[in-house]
């Protein structure tokens, strides 16, 4: 079984996604909050849909991951448990691998709950993500094929051996499909064991953000 939702940020219009799920873009960086990011999340709440909040990872200013990994949950707490947490790994300093771990292990200790990570698939084999795997840290992947809006099936990536979600589109929008029900969803978003489950196969000041 598989889930279907998107993944938004400011540029998108505050409105209930289609599908299942909404992954919402909530910081970047050490002092950047999307200004749409709750009142996205809350109306999708109120209808119903599954939730994630997202970490737009900013190596390239010089910020240490442990700063950035708090500054993403001191603004997501009220989401703790009920959100898959992502770390949005696409800026520059993507060789930086030991930074992503990090970055991670920092919002396990913080949260009790491990996070995953978002990369294009061309990154996971880029890098030797061997560390991030054993870490039991899930994988979303994005890769587009030919980006016609259709869904062309689960890509290959490197290291790891399934993946929990897979980004197929961005046209019109960003469009997801996750690998398991709902009640995987919530276990990625608040197992407090400290596993990840197994994926079926296949408002404070805010500065200027970089990202898109």
């Amino acid at each position: 079984m598989s889930l279907h939702g998107t993944d938004q940020s400011k540029w998108q219009p505050n409105q209930i996604t289609e599908g299942d799920f909404i992954l919402c873009k909530a910081t970047e960086g050490c002092g950047y909050v999307d200004p749409t990011c709750d009142t996205k999340y809350q109306m999708n709440k109120a209808a119903g849909k599954l939730l994630g909040v997202y970490h737009y990872a900013r190596p390239d200013l010089g910020n240490s991951p442990e700063a950035e990994a708090e500054f993403f949950v001191n603004n997501i707490k009220g989401y703790i448990g009920e959100a898959i947490m992502v770390l949005d790994w696409e800026s520059a300093n993507k060789w930086d691998v030991a930074w992503a771990k990090r970055w991670l292990d920092k919002v396990k200790e913080l949260t009790g709950i491990k996070p995953i990570i978002y990369m294009s698939s061309s990154v996971t084999f880029a890098y030797d993500w061997s560390d991030v795997v054993r870490g039991d840290y899930g994988l979303w992947v994005a890769n587009y094929g030919n980006n016609d809006g259709s869904n062309h099936g689960c890509p290959k990536v490197g290291y790891w051996g399934v993946i929990a979600m897979h980004q197929y589109t961005s046209n019109p929008l960003d469009k997801d499909e996750f690998f398991g029900d709902a009640n995987a969803w919530r276990a990625y978003a608040g197992n407090k064991s400290g596993g990840t489950p197994t994926p079926a196969p296949a408002p404070k000041p805010t500065k200027k953000s970089n990202e898109e």
